[in-house]
C-alpha cells in the first residue's frame, strides 16, 4: 500500500515562543512531604518515570535543595523536566507564592538551566485561582519569557470544583476564559480527580461527571487560541494525599483517552508515585499497565501531533440533566463522516482531522468496568483504517463499509482513519515540518 508524507508544523500559542515537537506524556511528582522526611529514593523514581515511558516530569512543592536533585537526575536518565522554584517565582493557589519575581534568585536559577540540556520549562503557578494569583501568574509567565525564551514558562488552571467558582454557580466558565485571556499561557492545562476512594462508586460511573464540561471548555479555548491542550488525569485512589489503594487500572485508561479524543496533546499523570512506583523506588501495582499505556498514546502520539479537533460526540447520558452542558453538547449531525444517529450507550467520539482535511475517529468505552460492542453508521460507503498502537501505522480495517462494529475493553479505545470509499487507497505518516524521512 502506498503511503503518503505529510508534514505538520508544530503546535504553539501564536503569541508565545514555546513549540510542541512531540506529544507529552508527563510525570508530575509533589515533593513537599516524603522527600523531607528522608523515606524515598529520588533518583530511582526518576529512573522509574523514564522506564515507564514518560517523556517528560514535573516536580512541585519541593525545596531548592530537591529540586536541584531533580534536575540532575533528569540529565543523567535523559527525560525533561519542568522545575519550581518558590524562592524566585510562582506559587500554589492564592495559598503560598511569590506574587513579584525575584530577579536576583530567578538569574542564579536560570544559569543552572542553561547548563541542562533537560531543563525544559519552569513550572510557575500552581492553579492561580484569586485574581491576585491570575495576574501574578501573567506577569511572571511575561518576565519569564523574555528572560529565557528557549524553555516553558508552564501554568495549570484550577478545576471546577473548587467550591467558589463552579458551574453550579454560574462562575466557572468567566474563572477559565479570564484565566485563559489574561495569562495568555503557551499550553492549556487543566487538572481534575474524577475518582474518590472516600465515596461510594455511583452506579453511573461518569455520566453525571462535570470532568466533560471543564475539558469542554478547555478544548473550546484551546481551539479558539490556536493553544495546545494538556490536562493532568488521575493516577492512585487520593491524589491529595497521594495514596494507592485499590485504584482499577480502567480507570487511567479511561482517563487519558479522554484527553486524546478532545485533541490533548498531553497526558499528565498525578502522581505516578504510590500508584506506578512507591517512594522507596519499588515498583508499584499500576507499574506495567501504565508503562503499556504510555507505548499506545506514544505511538498514537505520532498521528495526534498533526491533527486538529474538528467535534467531540458523547452517547446521551453524559450530563443529561444537567443544563450548562447543554452549549458544549455537540449533536453527531455535525460529524462530517457519521450518520446522524445517537452514539450507542457509554460511547464517545472524537473526530479530528489533519491539513489536508483526512479524517480521523477516536472511539472509546466509557465504561471502566465492562467492554461494549458499538455500532457506528456513516454517511455513505467509507474505507476503514486502524492506526496501530504498536507501531503507529495504518492498515485498511475495512474496505468499503457503511457501518463497522467495535468490540472495546472497559476505558479502552481505538483510532481509526475514514476515507470515501471510492478514493486511492493509501496509508498516511506524518512529519515535524522541516524533519526529512
Amino acid at each position: 500500500m502506498k503511503t503518503k508524507d505529510i508534514s505538520f508544523t508544530a503546535p504553539g500559542n501564536p503569541s508565545r515562543n514555546y513549540r510542541q515537537d512531540r506529544f507529552i506524556i508527563s510525570s508530575c511528582m509533589a515533593l513537599a512531604d516524603e522527600y523531607e522526611k528522608g523515606v524515598s529514593a529520588l533518583r530511582e523514581c526518576i529512573r522509574n518515570v523514564k522506564e515507564l515511558g514518560c517523556n517528560l516530569a514535573e516536580f512541585i512543592w519541593a525545596d531548592l535543595s530537591e529540586t536541584e536533585k531533580c534536575i540532575s537526575a533528569c540529565e543523567e536518565f535523559g527525560i525533561d523536566g519542568i522545575f519550581q522554584n518558590w524562592d524566585a517565582f510562582g506559587g500554589f493557589q492564592a495559598r503560598k507564592g511569590k506574587y513579584e519575581l525575584n530577579r536576583a534568585e530567578f538569574e542564579r536559577f536560570m544559569e543552572s538551566a542553561r547548563k541542562c540540556r533537560h531543563f525544559y520549562g519552569y513550572y510557575v503557578w500552581d492553579e492561580p485561582f484569586e485574581r491576585e494569583a491570575v495576574d501574578a501568574a501573567a506577569r511572571q509567565l511575561n518576565e519569564i519569557e523574555k528572560l529565557d525564551p528557549n524553555r516553558l514558562p508552564f501554568v495549570v488552571a484550577i478545576p471546577s470544583y473548587n467550591g467558589t467558582r463552579t458551574w453550579e454557580n454560574g462562575l466557572y466558565e468567566e474563572y477559565l476564559k479570564d484565566y485563559a485571556k489574561k495569562i495568555d499561557p503557551p499550553v492549556l492545562s487543566l487538572d481534575y480527580y474524577p475518582f474518590s476512594s472516600s465515596r461510594p462508586e455511583p452506579e453511573n460511573q461518569l455520566d453525571d461527571s462535570r470532568l466533560f464540561l471543564d475539558i469542554a471548555l478547555l478544548r473550546k479555548l484551546a481551539l479558539e487560541k490556536s493553544i495546545p491542550m494538556w490536562f493532568y488525569v488521575q493516577a492512585q485512589d487520593r491524589p491529595q494525599n497521594e495514596k494507592y489503594y485499590c485504584f482499577a487500572p480502567e480507570k487511567l485508561t479511561m482517563q487519558a483517552f479522554n484527553v486524546l479524543l478532545h485533541g490533548g496533546k498531553a497526558v499528565q499523570y498525578y502522581c505516578t508515585v504510590e500508584g506506578a512506583m512507591y517512594w522507596d523506588g519499588r515498583l508499584g501495582p499500576l507499574y506495567f499497565h501504565m508503562k503499556e499505556l504510555n507505548r499506545r498514546i506514544g505511538n498514537w502520539g505520532k498521528t495526534l501531533m498533526a491533527l486538529s479537533s474538528e467535534g467531540v460526540y458523547h452517547s446521551p447520558e453524559v450530563l443529561a440533566s444537567f443544563a450548562p452542558f447543554d452549549k458544549y453538547r455537540e449533536p453527531v449531525s455535525n460529524s462530517k463522516v457519521l450518520a446522524d444517529r445517537e452514539l450507542p450507550f457509554r460511547c464517545s467520539v472524537g473526530e479530528l482531522s489533519d491539513s489536508e482535511q483526512n479524517r480521523y475517529l477516536l472511539v472509546q468505552n466509557r465504561d471502566y468496568k465492562e467492554e461494549r460492542i458499538f455500532k457506528l453508521v456513516f454517511k455513505k460507503p467509507v474505507r476503514v483504517y486502524s492506526v496501530s498502537d504498536r507501531t503507529g501505522l495504518q492498515r485498511i480495517l475495512r474496505d468499503r463499509c457503511v457501518e463497522i462494529d467495535l468490540d472495546i475493553a472497559p476505558g479502552d479505545a481505538v483510532f481509526l482513519r475514514v476515507q470515501d470509499a471510492d478514493e486511492e487507497v493509501f496509508a498516511i505518516e506524518y512529519r515535524p515540518a522541516g524533519q526529512h524521512s
